[in-house]
């Protein structure tokens, strides 16, 4: 498998060597040029001009930037030997062309100073020429109608045009190496805001700019800041309709099938969706089924693919509608009036069956065995509706969100459990047999409220920041348990249930904030106290809980069920939380216009936590009250450097506290003795385990216009004082009784990160994609008395090579290695696995309406103790487009087509490890047709 990764990594190599030599003949340096901008007539350098590079043998762009402050342009990465046309447009002024020449000894060339003329509007004739980029006031702007593409193409097709803009294999978009955070079409979010919903649905020839800004959280902090992509329509053009209709029918009674029908005017939208498959692609949430119907033109990109990792056999049923208005047709950060709501309902039918056998070792030298089958039965029906209310006005923000769910539904499931001794011998068997009814509804209420005064006024409050949210919770679950356990060394510890289950338990939960901000001007007036500022806030979290248990066990004598007095219970919990806090800040800023910005923000956040738990029980040793009070500071040091055109670099280093109380069911449990094999015992003398962690990022964005790096790096530590732990006794016949203790020396450390490096040639793009997780952690614990630290070490890394050729053909070449290791000391044992997967995709136009996509995957799973298992998951499909505009689809797959799909079950935790399999979707084919309705802007009358 591995000689395989590199022949395809190679092979990706030589497609993107030989692509890059068809654009020159030889292999050549990168090339510069700079100059500078003036307006003799009125004597002053010209800023915010638009400077292109075009080459002159086929007017194609190379780059762009915009003139700073100084009428400074400078171009790295530039060919040489080859001749170029450098444009500079500005709304006021007439556009100037300038043809040039970088010298191949000199890799170099100064412009110079470069005039450029007012326009004169008494001119008789006017050659209007589109600039592809312009510069509106902060606003970057690529004009749609300067890029000439293919009739049918959309939004997506246009960016991967643009020589700084790169659409990543992960839907990940940057711009100048900054991650766009948000895409909006006319200033507002698209059907649910996911980027590719509006780029790969709207077409081209409806687009007017792309425009390119920033978005201030806070306008008095600056820095504070996203990228935001903005899709301005043509005029006529902000009234239309999308969609896609589609079924397909296969092998093995395969079937699935989707509408989704999208309208949209300047001020409303409004999308209705439905879909049904039993081919394992979820539907969780409107925004699912709309995310998965798009048009996606005529790009290159390997199609939706049923989740073939999934445990089980999932059949969904789901359907939608989602509704936005606008009250205000062009919203803005300070000026926004909108109201969205959605309804989700889904039906879901689920079949899982596992087979797993788990290892522990007892001592230095033994081992139990633990084998178990596993067959389960799903029902359910889920209900959501949710509606939004945003309010913006210059200094005010209001928000009121709520959320109504209900869930209800069956499960069967069904466990046969054999334990064997040191020697591999059986000792015990445990069959169960569970049937449930349940019936669970959440309501949620919240309310947000942001007031900012002026600033030019002291001695007045600066603001308020204001929320309350209540969450309702109501839940009902019938049970019945048959248990049958049989002990092959001592027949006295058989034990038979036939018991019933009738659970309620009702919560209110109800949080208040409140924060003052910018305080110093209230105490100080318009003394600047060194740049320090502070602000107040409070937190207030009500909790109160009802449990009712009824529990019935079944009377062989007299064939009826009679109650267990001592599983029948009810609690009631209330909790009372307050945390008032103070937060201190430090700022340092240091600034060169349109050259540089640096920016230093110390924050420290001491806080005092006060917590009442109080339960109150019909058993009298559950009848707990109980206080707490913890000094709990955060502090935190942030610093970025924004090298205007270069980079953008940020570093932060956090430090956070945080207290987890013990529950009732951890203080003093009722003991179910049907859970033979895991017996929960708990321990009044529990105390809060406390959490401090510290956590250190670092993230780099390239500014510059092509063959961009960006990376982002960080790490986590922590250690927990009086972490909760349990203390297990394994008897013979592997059963585990648990009892919960405090134990100090709990460790960890998380280090995240992810790299990003794209090559852009004149008809390629190559993309490189790093990322791994390692994750290593010490957990304090006892086994038959025997104090022990678990160490845990696992990661995974993944490596995605994406190249794309024109709109032609696109390859994505992917290796994931995952590995995990864990080792209790006191047992000298450790157990370790591996899990690999080496992936390729790709996508073939053979012509504009024939595709041919392939996906294949090599998968690996090993493990110390157990055979490796290894199986290829290899999918195809030919996909063929007709009628005008190519709005109707007709596709043939086949899936698994070696039939070798496996689910994996391999994984260590302490003195453990499990191995086995789950089952899953495996090879089918399948005929599909789809049809994509879809306009931009009202239908021209025909003429007679």
């Amino acid at each position: 498998m591995l000689n395989f990764l590199k022949i395809v990594l190679a092979l990706a190599f030589v497609i993107t060597v030989n692509t890059a030599s068809a654009q020159q003949s030889k292999p050549i340096l990168p090339g510069a040029t700079k100059g500078i901008l003036r307006d003799t007539a009125h004597n002053y350098v010209l800023k915010s001009a638009t400077v292109s590079v075009y080459k002159l043998a086929d007017s194609s762009l190379v780059s762009y930037q915009i003139s700073n402050n100084y009428g400074e342009f400078s171009f790295k990465n530039l060919p040489v030997g080859v001749s170029l046309r450098l444009d500079v447009s500005h709304v006021a002024y007439q556009t100037l062309r300038k043809k040039f020449t970088i010298p191949n000894d000199k890799n170099f060339i100064d412009l110079g100073t470069l005039i450029i003329n007012p326009k004169d509007n008494t001119l008789d004739e006017v050659t209007v020429t589109i600039p592809p980029i312009t510069m509106n006031g902060d606003t970057l702007e690529f004009n749609a109608a300067a890029f000439k593409l293919d009739s049918n193409a959309v939004v997506e097709d246009l960016l991967r045009k643009i020589p700084n803009v790169t659409l990543w294999g992960d839907g990940q978009i940057t711009v100048n190496g900054r991650v766009v955070k948000s895409v909006l079409v006319n200033g507002k979010p698209f059907f649910g805001g996911d980027a590719k919903v509006a780029t790969q649905n709207i077409a081209k020839n409806a687009l007017e700019k792309i425009q390119v800004y920033n978005t201030v959280k806070d306008k008095n902090n600056p820095l504070d800041s996203t990228l935001t992509v903005n899709l301005k329509l043509k005029k006529g053009k902000e009234l239309g309709y999308f969609g896609k209709v589609g079924g397909g029918y296969g092998t093995d009674h395969r079937y699935e099938a989707d509408a989704s029908f999208n309208v949209f005017s300047p001020k409303m939208q409004l999308a209705i969706v439905g879909a049904s498959n039993n081919i394992n692609k979820s539907l969780n949430n409107v925004n699912t089924l709309i995310n998965n119907s798009t048009f996606k033109g005529v790009g290159t990109n390997v199609e939706y693919q049923p989740d073939f990792r999934a445990s089980g056999i999932n059949q969904p049923n789901a359907g939608g509608v989602k509704f936005t208005y606008n009250f205000v047709e062009k919203p803005s950060w300070e000026n926004k009036n909108t109201v969205t709501s959605s309804y989700f309902i889904q039906n879901t039918n689920n079949d899982f069956v596992s087979n797993s056998e788990t290892t522990t070792s007892i001592n230095t030298t033994d081992k139990i065995y633990e084998q178990n089958t596993n067959t389960s039965s799903n029902i359910n029906n889920n209900q959501n509706f949710d509606a939004k209310y945003e309010l913006t006005k210059k200094n005010k923000a209001l928000t009121i969100s709520h959320n109504l769910s209900r869930n209800k539904g069956e499960n069967t499931n069904e466990t046969f459990r054999n334990a064997l001794n040191t020697q591999n011998v059986l000792t015990s068997t445990n069959n169960t047999f569970n049937q449930s009814s349940f019936d669970n509804s959440r309501f949620n209420f919240q309310v947000d409220f942001r007031l900012s005064q002026n600033y030019m006024k002291p001695k007045r409050i600066k603001g308020v920041n204001i929320s309350y949210a209540i969450t309702v919770n109501d839940n009902e679950n019938n049970r019945s348990n048959l248990t049958d356990f049989t002990s092959f060394t001592n027949a006295a510890s058989n034990r038979r249930f036939d018991r019933r289950y009738e659970t309620k338990y009702n919560s209110v939960y109800q949080q208040i904030n409140l924060e003052l901000p910018n305080l110093k001007s209230l105490f100080f007036g318009k003394s600047e106290l060194g740049g320090i500022d502070f602000q107040l806030s409070n937190s207030l979290n009500l909790n109160n809980r009802k449990d009712d248990n009824q529990v019935q066990d079944l009377n062989t004598i007299a064939n009826s069920y009679l109650n267990n007095a001592y599983l029948s219970n009810h609690v009631e919990t209330n909790f009372i939380e307050e945390t008032p806090g103070l937060t201190i800040t430090k700022s340092f800023y240091k600034s060169l216009s349109n050259r540089y910005n640096k920016n230093l923000t110390l924050n420290f956040a001491p806080k005092q936590k006060l917590i009442h738990q109080e339960n109150k029980s019909q058993r009298s040793f559950q009848n707990i009250t109980r206080n707490y009070q913890r000094f709990m500071p955060d502090a935190s040091i942030n610093y970025s450097d924004n090298q205007y055109g270069e980079y953008y670099k940020s570093y932060s280093v956090n430090f956070n506290t945080k207290v987890r109380l013990p529950s009732i069911d951890q203080l003093a449990p009722l003991t179910d003795s049907t859970n033979l094999y895991s017996l929960q015992r708990g321990n009044i003398n529990l105390r809060e385990a406390v959490d401090r962690e510290i956590s250190l990022s670092i993230n780099h964005y390239d500014q510059t216009n092509k063959n961009t790096l960006n990376y982002n790096l960080s790490m986590t530590a922590g250690f927990t004082n009086d972490q909760i732990v349990d203390s297990t006794f394994i008897d013979d016949q592997n059963r585990r009784t648990n009892f919960l203790t405090n134990a100090d020396g709990n460790r960890y450390l998380n280090f995240y990160g992810d790299a990003r490096k794209a090559f852009k040639f004149k008809t390629s793009e190559l993309q490189i994609n790093l990322n791994s997780q390692i994750s290593n952690t010490k957990t304090p614990g006892y086994t038959n008395s025997l104090f022990a630290f678990s160490k845990n070490f696992t990661t995974n890394t993944g490596l995605t090579v994406n190249y794309t050729y024109k709109s032609y053909l696109a390859l994505a070449i992917g290796q994931t290695y995952g590995t995990y290791r864990s080792k209790q000391e006191a047992f000298n044992t450790e157990y370790s696995g591996v899990n690999k997967a080496s992936t390729l995709s790709s996508s073939y136009n053979i012509t504009k309406k024939f595709t041919l996509n392939t996906n294949i995957s090599f998968n690996q799973s090993s493990s110390s103790n157990a055979d490796d298992i290894n199986f290829t998951i290899w999918n195809a499909s030919a996909i063929y487009r007709f009628l005008k505009g190519n709005n109707a689809e007709f596709k043939l797959s086949a899936l698994d087509i070696h039939h070798q799909n496996t689910s994996i079950i391999n994984y260590g935790s302490g003195n453990s490890f499990t191995v086995g399999s789950r089952n899953v979707l495996q090879q089918y084919f399948m005929a599909t047709f789809s049809y994509y309705p879809r306009q931009f802007g009202k239908k021209a009358a025909v003429k007679k």
